[in-house]
């Protein structure tokens, strides 16, 4: 089985902090500007950290307003994706 959980396999401490970036609760996705930002890494070395852990990171298939790349943790977005699709099953079955 795949490991999902980020802290059972990240254990660089730069690292480390672009993915508690990636857990803040008050964002669903982030931008490369915004993870940058929040590691305290240039956006190049985020991009490489986001590309070396692909089984982590989610990227969304739409752009942002801005036009950037957006980025969540794969866990997030299953268990999210879990939650609405019990809410569409519940809301669509009862009619």
């Amino acid at each position: 089985m795949i490991e999902t959980d980020w802290r059972k396999v990240i254990s660089a401490p730069l690292e480390a902090k672009v993915f508690e970036a990636l857990e803040d609760p008050r964002w669903d996705w982030r931008t490369i500007s915004t993870l940058s930002k929040a590691s305290g890494l240039d956006q190049e070395g985020t991009r490489r950290i986001l590309q070396k852990y692909p089984v982590l990171i989610r990227q969304s298939a739409v752009p942002g307003p801005s036009g950037e790349e957006l980025y969540t943790l794969q866990r997030r977005y299953y268990e999210r994706r879990g939650i609405l699709e019990m809410v569409w099953t519940s809301t669509s079955s009862s009619t």
